[in-house]
């Protein structure tokens, strides 16, 4: 028997862009807090590889949310039903159907004891998933790296300023040292900028 039973196109696309946006933020804040305890400034290939590690053994700590992407399809095709049944009303389309006292619904037809089948994990909720980690994934690691750009860019113009302000940083002028907080969520983290070494990231896990 045919149910009639359909999730509509709108909450399909609001749960798949909920679920990146939600799996995004999570990346965004575990890379920028992995880049935070790498020692490095600048991009650099190895100390990204590191960080990158780091954030996808982070990743298995939303496993659990294997059905992220299928909400939509849990509620409109296996909670909603019991529910407009509960209120005496058809499971397909919500007509009501208790004080018509009649075994089909009149607006659907479907019978009006029919209820779906429970929701039962499956295949395409773990594919499911894995595309929409994926895509988090991405977007997360993306956005930190873009955040971290443009704070260490501002770290940059900060110098750049002082130095036109000070007409210059003068040779002998090696004890100059400026201490600056990464942006959050890795405001934990401190870079040092020195006249004499530069700009130099604070050391958290290293020996």
């Amino acid at each position: 028997m045919k149910s009639g039973l359909r999730v509509p196109v709108w909450a399909t696309a609001l749960g798949w862009c909920l679920a990146i946006l939600f799996l995004g933020s999570y990346f965004f804040v575990t890379h920028a807090v992995m880049r935070g305890l790498v020692p490095t400034f600048g991009w650099n290939a190895g100390d990204l590889a590191t960080a990158t590690f780091g954030t996808v053994a982070m990743g298995l700590g939303v496993v659990w949310l294997v059905a992220l992407a299928e909400l939509p399809e849990i509620w409109y095709l296996h909670r909603r039903p019991h529910r407009l049944m509960h209120q005496g009303r058809c499971p397909a389309c919500g007509h009501p159907i208790r004080e018509a006292g009649v075994d089909r619904c009149g607006e659907c037809g479907i019978d009006a004891s029919w209820l779906p089948a429970p929701y039962v994990f499956g295949w395409r909720a773990a594919r499911r998933f894995a595309g929409t980690l994926m895509l988090g994934f991405l977007f997360g690691v993306f956005a930190a790296e873009v955040s971290i750009a443009l704070d260490e860019d501002r770290m940059r113009s900060t110098i750049e300023a002082r130095t036109v302000r000070d007409g210059g940083t003068p040779a002998g002028a090696t004890d100059l040292n400026i201490t600056f907080n990464r942006a959050w969520p890795a405001s934990f983290s401190r870079v040092e900028w020195s006249s004499r070494y530069g700009f130099t990231p604070e050391r958290i896990l290293a020996p």
